[in-house]
């Protein structure tokens, strides 16, 4: 329990054990999604197990989301300059309007939840929307005690207890596969619903377990500090917005998706998923481990070491996201397969979601960056672009998806647009609508990215200077790490039986390795400072 509870300082080391355990979870997450494709199929019920956690997800960030790290950890650190009992004083304030209003907003949520269902998702069948009324009322547990859960996991952020915070997400999805694997075969969706909110429960517990014991342990109080209420909504608020409209984008993206024939809901979601995992092991986890560093920085007004650790965190980003980009696009199919190609998830479900998986991951670079970026002005205090930014780039992609969904029929060039990708991706035979969701997703991000990039201002350049050579590096790294990736899988394929677990999986851990192995060399050529900086840290 020491060792778990330690105190990590340095960002390498934060952002390596962040990584680690971000990388264990999406583990878990794809055995998750792999039990669920193998089950369910890309059908009726996987459609209502992904539309029912809507409304709950867009609570979790709507509301749940107000004690996050991003809004906590600036103000933790400040009123820890004025004193302990002011620190007490306003971490028990929070605490205490915290509990009030997510308990309240639970409630109304249960009785809104049949209006907000019908208008959403009026072109699933009835007995569908019932169905995702009753399990999303039961899924609103869980954002009640992942909200706890953030206000306890703030806590355990600023103490720098990063071994701790890891091991959250992997007790919920340990919690998701409990449901699936003991209670899938009697009670169906319910059981993996149920499974959610056990795992959320384990999810509080753990930063319960240390926060309970430490000298912030928040109570209950009717003494509100209403100064600081009001001075963490300052922070906490715009990022809330701003969270809310990445999740209203995806919670509209399903409601589209729900138009384009059964599967499509699931299809959309576990491409996303699977999307999500480098997001996770790269974008969050680097931006998780600069943050704490930077809110100090920012609160000392240092300008060398804000730039610093700004200019870090995105070659890190860059360095590992653009050659994991091209590995993946070219091993999609594959990637799927492996994970979700078993059961009831037949073959044109497979292509489907490789194609679509491929699209997500084109901007997995930018989305990273969008959530560092994003963390970089919370910590800078310029609470408002994080906003500004996900309010345009997700305007611009829900525009762009119902567009193209309504129109397609009737716009020629539209049809051709999506037929020449559907070639490129081998999919032409099959229903390409669907391509138009990660499309219009992946521009929204780039738009946003690049307006967070902006709003640096005169930050702007002397970071560019510290990140163009890594950049151009990884760039090349990435087309000669998916050619040499393709080159092993056009050479070998007679080798595997591709039409085995083991063959596929044989067979694409080859190629990707050897895609790996030439990456690495390019990098070794190049001397890149990231690259050597790992081979010393791994000789140490």
């Amino acid at each position: 329990m020491v060792a778990i509870t330690s105190k990590i300082g340095g960002l390498g080391e934060a952002a390596f054990w962040l990584s680690l355990f971000a990388l264990f979870s999406q583990l878990l997450a794809l055995v998750r999604d792999r039990l669920l494709a193998h089950h369910f199929g890309a059908g009726t019920e996987l459609d209502i197990y992904y539309a029912a956690f809507k409304i709950p997800d867009l609570l979790f960030v709507t509301v749940a989301s107000l004690v996050s790290i991003s809004a906590l950890v600036p103000l933790f650190a400040k009123k820890e300059t004025e004193g302990e009992k002011h620190l007490r004083e306003a971490t028990d304030s929070i605490f205490s309007v915290f509990t009030v209003f997510i308990t309240f907003s639970c409630i109304a949520a249960w009785f809104l939840m049949p209006t907000l269902i019908h208008f959403f998702f009026d072109s699933l069948p009835l007995e569908a929307i019932n169905k995702i009324i009753f399990l999303s009322r039961i899924l609103l547990l869980s954002p009640f005690l992942l909200g706890f859960s953030n206000f306890f996991g703030s806590i355990v952020q600023y103490e720098k207890r990063f071994i701790l915070y890891s091991l959250s997400p992997l007790l919920y999805n340990i919690g998701i596969i409990v449901g699936l694997i003991f209670g899938i075969d009697e009670y169906g969706v319910t059981a993996v619903i149920v499974g959610v909110v056990l795992g959320a429960l384990l999810h509080l517990l753990l930063q319960a377990s240390f926060v309970l014991t430490s000298a912030l342990k928040p109570r209950f109080t009717l003494a509100i500090k209403w100064r600081d209420v009001y001075e963490t909504a300052l922070l906490s608020v715009p990022r809330t917005f701003a969270l809310s409209v990445v999740t209203f984008v995806g919670f509209l993206f399903a409601a589209l998706a729900s138009k384009l024939g059964e599967g499509s809901i699931a299809i959309f979601n576990l491409s996303f998923n699977l999307q999500s995992a480098p997001l996770s092991l790269i974008g969050v986890s680097f931006s998780l481990a600069a943050f704490p560093a930077l809110a100090v920085s920012a609160a000392r007004k240092n300008v060398e070491e804000i730039i610093e650790r700004i200019s870090d965190g995105l070659r890190q980003i860059i360095f590992w996201s653009l050659p994991a980009t091209a590995l993946i696009i070219i091993l999609r199919a594959h990637i799927v397969r492996v994970v979700l190609g078993s059961g009831n998830f037949d073959w044109d479900a497979t292509r489907l979601t490789a194609a679509v998986l491929a699209l997500f991951v084109v901007s997995t670079v930018f989305q990273s960056i969008q959530l560092f970026l994003s963390r970089s002005h919370y910590a800078l205090g310029k609470t408002r672009w994080p906003l500004i930014g996900n309010l345009l780039g997700g305007l611009v992609a829900v525009i762009l998806a119902f567009l193209s969904i309504n129109l397609f029929e009737s716009v020629l060039g539209l049809q051709t647009i999506l037929s020449l990708i559907a070639r490129a991706l081998n999919i032409s035979h099959l229903a390409t609508q669907i391509l138009i969701l990660p499309v219009a997703y992946s521009i929204g991000s780039i738009l946003t990215s690049l307006i967070l990039y902006g709003a640096l201002g005169s930050l702007r350049s002397p970071i560019w200077s510290k990140v163009r050579k890594v950049l151009f590096h990884s760039c090349l790294t990435g087309v000669a790490s998916g050619l040499g990736a393709y080159s092993i899988l056009s050479i070998t394929d007679h080798l595997f039986n591709l039409d085995t677990f083991f063959g596929v999986l044989t067979h694409g851990f080859m190629a990707g390795l050897f895609g790996i192995a030439v990456g690495a060399l390019v990098l070794y050529l190049l001397k890149n400072e990231e690259f050597e900086k790992l081979l010393h840290y791994r000789a140490h």
